[in-house]
């Protein structure tokens, strides 16, 4: 025996568990969807971020690199001696532009003479180095730098420098886009 309501027939309470079976279904399908749509952006997000702090690894690694290719390359420049001083030019292989290249490739044949003349060498020493991260391929390295220089069998003599390098990333290698160097003054 079946227990109706006033005013509800046996076929309306039926219907209404149907409504409510389906309206719970609803809910719960919706409940899901949201759910889903909010933990994919989440894992989204979080892919994104885990690119950006790679991309940002990639760039901090890239001034460590930089400035031990500039420190290699500026003792290659700094330092010669007049007994080997024809093949003592090929860190200009290191420019990345031929105008930079060529500008100090035209200093090239009259240092050699002097050097040779003057029996000079050189002992060049990277005193202390800083780099400036630009980005993945590129950096600012600047680089106190001492010279200590000989010739003739006379006294040394000490020069020191102030030398900005514009690095760029050549495949696995750096190269020097721009280079600037400043003389310091002796102490007095």
């Amino acid at each position: 025996m079946t227990v109706v309501q006033k005013g509800e027939s046996p076929d309306n309470s039926v219907e209404r568990r149907y409504q409510l079976a389906i309206l719970v279904l609803v809910v719960i399908v919706l409940v899901g969807a949201v759910s889903s749509v909010w933990l994919v952006s989440k894992k989204n997000s979080a892919e994104d971020d885990l690119k950006d702090a790679n991309e940002k690894v990639a760039t901090y690694a890239a001034g460590p690199e930089a400035r031990d290719a500039a420190e290699a390359m500026l003792l290659d420049m700094l330092s010669y001696d007049y007994k080997s001083i024809d093949d003592e030019y090929s860190w200009l292989d290191n420019f990345t532009s031929d105008e930079l290249r060529k500008r100090y490739a035209q200093q090239i044949p009259k240092l050699k003479k002097i050097i040779k003349a003057s029996k000079a060498s050189a002992q060049g020493e990277v005193v202390s180095s800083a780099y400036n991260t630009v980005d993945d391929d590129s950096a600012t390295v600047l680089a106190f730098v001492r010279q200590v220089l000989k010739a003739n069998g006379k006294k040394s003599a000490v020069e020191d420098q102030w030398t900005t390098l514009k690095m760029v990333r050549d495949g696995d290698d750096w190269k020097i886009d721009d280079i600037n160097i400043v003389s310091v003054p002796p102490s007095s």
